[in-house]
């Protein structure tokens, strides 16, 4: 029998109740606000903050200018693409998987669907970055010498310590996680339960620390895949792995806190603490909901609209820098009206665009080129034109999402 607590009793959470009510309003509010023809690229947008505050946490220095500037161009060739670069582009087509597959949300704590997002993550990945390494980032060794190398969707078969945790036993890791799918499967938990479940799958699959390498980058998608079946309709446009990455240090005492064991008579029935998971779980709620509250902002409309303006006014004028520092080329008005009027109805065909703004085609095509070379939207021969986030944009147009 596993003794330790799935996730912290409700009944001890106290006002954190209301904040939990408070988050699920504010997500359905946020869901609602936001129009379809953004939806998508916003989407998008977030997959790369969370591939770059993922990475963050595991010590990858990668720029997120960097990575945009990549992926770009990184679909079809990724020769000459850093190590590091690489690991975030292989964590980005993990996440699209991850949403993907993850519709069945009573799958998403099941073992082989655990296997499946660690696999996901690793097989991307050359050989060299298979070997596991010491804190000191010197090469991990077997008992003969020869170096260790994480197995994609393989639980570990070695013991291994994280800083000053000790995890189970490789012998015990099967059970331990067998535990995890039968208790903490969506189905059994109810109502609110589930975002105070998250807080515990997340901490008790950390703690477990089932593979060799990789646990937190796979426990970060995991517990996505969770809060998305948990009834967060507007999650992916909002994240608690960029709260996470945010306070890196925070995040990591967080779950030390929860890493205790018991402390006395009073403090649970299992081996481990249940204050300190409960001081978790209250860490959770308020990361969660520091977040939705900072993307409800971010991407109110009419607050969108005014920076919208304003980058493409100052575009007109010629005096907005590009990533090398040097003046972006002059992009006609014009392109600020078709920028607002894909905001505003979602892709349309050239010719509705060019109705609507009551413009000739002849007049509209080489702005709606430049802005297609530049990433600002995409303007495919017979296919709709819609919005994109472009290099040069998404840090001026989404300020702080860094």
């Amino acid at each position: 029998m596993i003794s330790i607590t799935p996730y912290s009793d409700p009944s001890s959470l106290g006002e954190y109740q209301d904040k939990i009510v408070e988050l699920y309003m504010t997500d359905a509010a946020l869901n609602q606000t936001i129009p379809d023809s953004i939806r998508q690229p916003t989407e998008w947008l977030l997959r790369l903050v969370n591939c770059y505050y993922s990475n963050k946490i595991e010590g990858n220095p990668t720029h997120p200018k960097e990575l945009l500037k990549t992926q770009e161009g990184a679909s079809n060739n990724r020769e000459g693409v850093s190590k590091s670069v690489l690991e975030l582009l292989v964590h980005l087509e993990a996440q699209i998987k991850a949403k993907a597959s993850s519709e069945d949300t009573n799958s998403v704590v099941s073992c082989e669907y655990i296997k499946s997002i660690h696999q996901s993550f690793y097989k991307g990945l050359p050989e060299d970055m298979l070997v596991v390494r010491t804190k000191d980032g010197d090469v991990a060794v077997d008992e003969n010498g020869e170096p260790i190398k994480v197995v994609p969707g393989q639980f570990r078969l070695r013991d291994v310590q994280v800083g000053n945790h000790v995890p189970p036993t490789h012998q015990d890791v099967p059970g331990y996680m067998r535990w995890v799918e039968e208790t903490l499967m969506l189905k059994k938990i109810y109502g609110t339960t589930r975002v105070i479940a998250a807080a515990g799958l997340h901490h008790r699959l950390a703690w477990i620390h089932p593979f060799l390498d990789g646990n937190g980058r796979a426990i970060r998608l995991i517990t996505d895949c969770f809060m998305r079946g948990a009834g967060f309709g507007g999650y992916g446009l909002w994240s608690i792995t960029r709260g996470f990455g945010r306070d890196t240090k925070s995040y990591y005492n967080a779950l030390a806190r929860a890493d205790m064991e018991r402390q006395g008579n009073s403090d649970g029935r299992g081996i481990l603490s249940d204050k300190g998971l409960l001081d978790f779980t209250k860490y959770f709620i308020d990361t969660a909901l520091d977040q939705v509250k900072f993307f409800t902002e971010l991407l109110e409309p009419r607050k969108l609209g005014i920076r919208v303006d304003y980058y493409f006014e100052m575009r007109a004028k010629g005096g907005f820098p590009g990533t090398n520092g040097r003046p972006l080329p002059i992009l006609k008005i014009a392109a600020r009206d078709i920028y607002r009027l894909l905001l505003e109805k979602g892709p349309m065909s050239r010719s509705a665009v060019c109705e609507h703004l009551d413009k000739g085609e002849q007049t509209l095509r080489p702005i709606l080129k430049q802005m297609d070379e530049e990433g600002l939207i995409s303007a495919k021969p017979k296919q709709d034109i819609e919005i994109k986030l472009s290099t040069t944009a998404v840090e001026f147009l989404y300020p702080q999402i860094w």
